[in-house]
């Protein structure tokens, strides 16, 4: 998974707060370096997901769209789940 789609997802949960959210806090919510944090607001902001002000960034409406679709899917975490077909015995 992205960087930035981890970005929006932190967003979303601290959208619900009157004050725009700090880098600390994107970084305790995403984890890694303030740099990549940084570039992956950029690569957002360029896109039209993020906008920025002084205070910080907030989602746009179609940043806030594209968080939600975001969040409503399972994370995937790179492993494989490969369930064996089902046998049917005979019936008793």
């Amino acid at each position: 998974m992205s960087l930035e789609i981890d970005v929006l997802r932190a967003l979303l949960r601290l959208a619900r707060r009157r004050t725009p959210p700090t880098m600390d806090e994107l970084l305790v919510r995403v984890g890694g370096h303030p740099r990549d944090v940084r570039r992956a607001l950029a690569s957002l902001a360029d896109a039209d997901l993020v906008r920025r002000s002084p205070e910080g960034p907030r989602l746009s409406l179609t940043g806030l769209a594209v968080a939600v679709a975001a969040a409503s899917e399972p994370r995937r975490l790179g492993r494989v789940r490969v369930r064996a077909p089902l046998r049917r015995g005979r019936a008793a």
